[in-house]
């Protein structure tokens, strides 16, 4: 925690981190179209086309909106801002993720010396993560890495603040805004799901104790959301609608996790309400794969795999 006097200054940092960063990506960013799939990406976005798979329709709904941004003549820079701008916020991030681990380590920050070591230390943290090789390459074209990391971060970030505020009660909010995130994630690549490992530990140890067998029982709850995510939701709804059920089956079912979600927040059954909501949010933010099928079918100029019928969508992905 940190005392009320400090919060101010807290902020002011973090805000600070987040300008310094972004004015340095914008400032080394690439100025036109870049070198690999970078002028796919830009290309795809600005004419909503069907790229290589998976796709990352998510990316080309926001490149879309960001081509049309008057800042420039030239479509690449447009699109190009993308990856300043959420590498930033993703060092921003960075620095509020590592105050929360400090103040957790030594307690509230009170003192002078509390704030150098909890503020002072998080900022040269972010700021050398800021300035790796890996991140900084990735902040300056049109790449879905970027966005990745900023999606990774927000959701460290939003369990640890669950964290602080698991006695509250509407602590569960933290967890279905989670998961509506690794949704929309899914749209840009798959990377953000290695996160359930550690959104799973902080879970476990901020309400219970250490114990072989209930930490048994962790790792293997935490297994079986990975599979209904990945295995469940974003390989086997497609294959589902392609199968004996087809897509009128599928979308039952989509019908019926949402029936169920009502049913179990109207009957205040805790538990299965929070599950079955972060279910139907995770699936709101695998949506945005609707883009690459309804685009397929259009023909855009760019259409990549074809991904016109189910069948061909399944490949696709």
């Amino acid at each position: 925690m940190i005392q009320a006097n400090y919060i101010r200054l807290h902020r002011v940092l973090a805000g600070s981190l987040f300008i310094f960063s972004f004015i340095i990506y914008f400032d080394t960013m690439a100025a036109t179209v870049s070198y690999w799939d970078c002028g796919e990406f830009i290309a795809v976005s600005h004419t909503l086309g069907v790229p290589h798979p998976p796709g990352s329709p998510f990316f080309l709904l926001l490149g879309r909106i960001f081509s049309m941004l008057p800042i420039n003549e030239d479509i690449a820079f447009r699109v190009n801002v993308i990856s300043p701008l959420v590498s930033a916020l993703a060092v921003m991030l960075l620095y509020l993720i590592i105050v929360k681990v400090v103040t957790h380590w030594r307690g509230q920050i009170i003192t002078i010396g509390d704030g150098l070591v909890g503020f002072g230390g998080a900022a040269v943290g972010a700021l050398t993560f800021a300035f790796t090789d890996s991140h900084w390459f990735n902040a300056v074209e049109a790449e879905v890495y970027a966005f990745s990391t900023f999606f990774t971060a927000i959701v460290v970030w939003l369990i640890l603040l669950w964290s602080e505020k698991a006695d509250d009660e509407d602590h569960d909010r933290y967890i279905l805004i989670i998961a509506y995130m690794m949704g929309l994630a899914t749209g840009l690549h798959l990377l953000n799901l290695l996160t359930l490992p550690f959104i799973a530990l902080i879970i476990y140890f901020r309400k219970y104790r250490f114990e072989w067998s209930s930490f048994g029982i962790l790792v293997g709850l935490t297994a079986i959301v990975f599979f209904i995510i990945h295995n469940g939701i974003i390989k086997g709804l497609p294959k589902m609608a392609a199968g004996q059920i087809g897509v009128t089956g599928t979308a039952l079912l989509v019908i019926a996790v949402f029936a169920g979600m009502v049913w179990s927040v109207m009957n205040k059954n805790h538990i299965a309400s929070v599950a079955l909501t972060s279910v139907v949010l995770i699936l709101i933010g695998y949506s945005t794969y609707t883009l690459i099928y309804i685009r397929s079918n259009q023909d855009p100029t760019i259409d990549e795999n074809d991904p016109e019928t189910v069948e061909a969508m399944i490949s696709y992905l």
